[in-house]
Formats: C-alpha cells, structure tokens, sequence
C-alpha cells in the first residue's frame, strides 16, 4: 500500500510532500554548481540501482528510511526514486519558467 501510494503521488504532483528534514532541502538560492551536484548524484543513484541486479525487487521488503513503520517492496522503492528525480525535473521547469527568473 504505502509504496504506491506514495509512488502515485510523485508522479501526479498532487499533494507537496515536506521533506523530513531541513538538512536534506538545499537553501533556496541556486548556486552556479547546482547542476553539477545534481548530475553527481544521479551517477550514485545509478550505481546503487545497478548494485541491486541479482536482488528480486518485487519479493525483497524495505523500511523507509524516513517512517520506519512504513514498509514497501523494493520495486516500490526503485519506482519512488525515479518519480522523486522526475518532480526534481518538474521543479526547475517551474522555476526557471517563473517571472523574474534570468534567461
């Protein structure tokens, strides 16, 4: 339940999801080597997701690492990542689409 549930909320952008934590939310102002730290991550995302080929995805269950209560088939997980970078992607469209924003 929880994995698609959340899954299907990403990729719908229906409801804002406040991040747990103001560690994990970058400040508002967008530095010059945004775009770098963004490209550097989504290499070690790759690279966790590839380390998990021998692994079932649809039997093996995780905890969310940010509600331990809360647990989902691997699958869900890996689909709830990609739908996470998409709204990233969403996101800076929103931004540098809005008024003010320099072109």
């Amino acid at each position: 339940f929880f994995g698609g549930f959340l899954k299907n909320n990403l990729a719908k952008d229906s409801r804002k999801f406040k991040a747990p934590s103001k560690t994990i939310v970058p400040p508002s102002d967008i530095d010059e080597g945004i775009l770098d730290r963004f490209a550097e991550n989504q290499k070690i995302v790759i690279e966790s997701i590839r380390s998990m080929d021998k692994l079932d995805i649809n039997k093996t269950v995780i905890t969310s690492p940010f509600i331990r209560i809360m647990t989902y088939r691997l699958s869900d997980g890996l689909g709830i990542v990609v739908e996470h970078e998409k709204r990233h992607f969403r996101q800076a469209r929103r931004v540098t689409a809005a008024d003010g924003f320099p072109k």
